[in-house]
């Protein structure tokens, strides 16, 4: 079954019939490839310890072979306890999608959730309402230039004028193999991509044409990727985005 995690234990009945009509679309079927023109961001919130996450595991694989689609893997921590540990989960992953929720006004946090461009969720084995969310448009691309150990981004202004932007930046591994050996997933091995490994708050950037260098955050995955995202008050729809480093598979 599909794990949700509810903030008010009240709220269990009525969000519990508001989850009745959702459809868990899992078809194998090949995504067309979409026509972009600029970034799409899917974040997959998932677990090793949902029975019922695999699926939407493979269907993030599958998106993070576009190169337009900036695929990422964030593994929460709230059912380590269902006698597996995630080897993948962060705390800042779990703060993240709880924070998108009460962006949009959700009653709950649930895995798998699929965010595009944060501004639409939906349950993150569905094909369709994937296909749907990345078909209904891009964002800003910004640059991204690596050196030894600094990250230079260069930001476009954005359309509409200055406006306030968090600037958020995460390495990412690009392919992790794990065995499951206790909980729901138990005896499954599963191939998990470009999982966050870490996230960082850079500060704010204007809205405005910029270019700024940071620091790269160490890690321990091998061949990592780094994006960095722009969002107006945090966890608002995503303006522009960008990615460097050696991209799935």
């Amino acid at each position: 079954m599909r794990h949700k995690l509810l903030f008010l234990p009240f709220l269990v009945a009525i969000v519990g019939l508001s989850l009745l009509g959702q459809r868990d679309d899992v078809d194998a079927a090949p995504l067309p490839a979409p026509a972009l023109d600029g970034p799409v961001v899917v974040e997959l919130f998932t677990s090793q310890s949902c029975s019922s996450c695999p699926p939407a595991d493979a269907l993030l694989g599958e998106l993070a072979q576009h190169d337009n689609i900036i695929a990422l893997g964030c593994h929460v921590t709230y059912w380590d306890h269902l006698n597996w540990r995630d080897t993948l989960s962060r705390k800042f992953c779990t703060e993240r999608q709880r924070a998108y929720a009460r962006h949009m006004g959700a009653a709950q946090v649930y895995t798998p959730q699929m965010v595009v461009n944060g501004r639409t969720e939906f349950v993150g084995s569905n094909r369709t309402e994937a296909t749907r969310a990345i078909a209904a448009g891009t964002v800003v691309p910004i640059q991204l230039t690596l050196d030894t150990d600094t990250l230079t981004a260069t930001l476009p202004a954005l359309a509409g004028g200055p406006s306030l932007q968090t600037l958020w930046l995460m390495r990412t591994g690009s392919e992790h193999t794990q065995a499951i050996k206790s909980g729901e997933n138990r005896g499954k091995t599963i191939t998990y991509v470009n999982a966050v490994e870490s996230l960082e708050q850079l500060g704010t950037w204007s809205g405005a044409a910029q270019t700024l260098s940071f620091p790269l955050p160490k890690g321990e995955a091998k061949n990592p990727s780094y994006v960095l995202i722009a969002q107006p008050q945090g966890f608002g729809a995503i303006s522009a985005a960008g990615r460097v480093g050696i991209p799935y598979p």
